[in-house]
C-alpha cells in the first residue's frame, strides 16, 4: 500500500517530527508573546542599555532599538533566532531521506519494487515540504493566539506571512540537504555539507553585516535572503521569496537527475 503512495508513507513517517517540532516552537512562540505585556514598559530602558553593547548583537539577532516595538519584540525575540534551529529539522529530514534509507538499506528494497527514481526523490520531498508547513503552520496559530489573548491584534497576517517564510527558507534548506543526500553514499558526508553550507551561511550573513572583509559574501549565502520578522513591517520581499524558491527547484532537480543516474551503495 505504501509504495503506491510513497508520499503519504513518509508523511506518517515525519508525524512525529511534525508534532514536535510544530508544538516546541509553538510554545517556544507563546512564551515569548506572553512575556510582552510585564516587560513592554521597561523595554525603552533595556534598548538604552543594548545599544552600548558591540554592533555584533544586532547583527545576529536584530535591531536592538526596534526591541520596545511589538513587531521589533517578535522579530527579536523569536523570528531572527528560529530559523538556525529550524535547520537542525531541515539538514536531518534531508540526508535522511536518501542517503539515511541507503545506510538503512531500505531504499534497494524500495527500487526493486516498480516504482521509478524520480517518483521516489519527488514524493519523499514533497512529504519534507508539507512537513514543514506544517511545523510553520503550528508556530504561527500559537503566536497568532497569543497575540489575540494580549490584545496585540495589529500584526496577525504579518505574522503568518513571517512564519511561511521562514519555513520557505527551511524548504531551500532541505532541498540541499536533499540534493547532498543524493550525491554523497554516506549521511554523515552529506550531513556535514549540509551544516557547513546551510548553517555556514547564517553565520556568514550575520557576521558579513559588521566584518567589513566578509561583506562581499552575503549574497552567497541562503539567509541573505531570509526577510523574517522585517515582514511585519515591511511586508513581504518577492525578490527575495523568488530567489529562494528558485534556488529550491535548483537543488530539487540536480537531486532528480543525479539520483537517476548513479548507482546505490552495496
Amino acid at each position: 500500500m505504501f509504495l503506491r503512495n510513497l508520499f503519504l508513507k513518509t508523511l506518517r513517517d515525519l508525524r512525529g517530527q511534525v508534532w514536535g517540532w510544530g508544538l516546541g516552537l509553538g510554545a517556544m512562540g507563546l512564551l515569548v508573546v506572553v512575556l510582552y505585556p510585564p516587560f513592554k514598559d521597561q523595554l525603552g530602558d533595556l534598548v538604552k542599555l543594548l545599544s552600548s553593547y558591540p554592533p555584533a548583537l544586532s547583527a545576529f539577532f536584530g535591531d536592538m532599538s526596534q526591541l520596545a516595538r511589538w513587531e521589533g519584540w517578535l522579530n527579536i525575540e523569536f523570528y531572527s533566532w528560529i530559523p538556525p534551529i529550524l535547520a537542525i529539522f531541515a539538514i536531518g529530514t534531508g540526508t535522511g531521506l536518501i542517503a539515511g534509507e541507503e545506510e538503512k538499506g531500505t531504499l534497494d528494497l524500495l527500487l526493486s519494487h516498480p516504482i521509478r527514481r524520480w517518483r521516489v526523490v519527488a514524493e519523499k520531498f514533497a512529504a519534507f515540504v508539507v512537513a514543514t508547513i506544517l511545523i510553520c503552520g503550528l508556530a504561527a496559530l500559537c503566536l497568532v493566539i497569543g497575540a489575540v489573548m494580549i490584545g496585540e491584534t495589529q500584526a496577525l497576517d504579518g505574522m503568518v506571512l513571517a512564519s511561511l517564510d521562514m519555513g520557505l527558507l527551511t524548504i531551500t534548506g532541505g532541498a540541499f540537504s536533499l540534493m547532498a543526500s543524493v550525491i554523497f553514499r554516506r549521511r554523515l558526508w552529506a550531513s556535514a555539507t549540509a551544516i557547513v553550507v546551510v548553517i555556514g551561511s547564517w553565520f556568514v550573513e550575520s557576521l558579513g553585516k559588521v566584518v567589513e572583509v566578509m561583506e562581499p559574501y552575503r549574497p552567497f549565502t541562503l539567509f541573505h535572503y531570509y526577510t523574517g520578522g522585517a515582514v511585519l513591517t515591511e511586508g513581504v520581499n518577492w525578490s527575495n521569496v523568488a530567489v529562494l524558491v528558485g534556488l529550491t527547484i535548483l537543488f530539487f532537480a540536480i537531486s532528480l537527475v543525479a539520483f537517476q543516474q548513479r548507482d546505490l551503495a552495496v
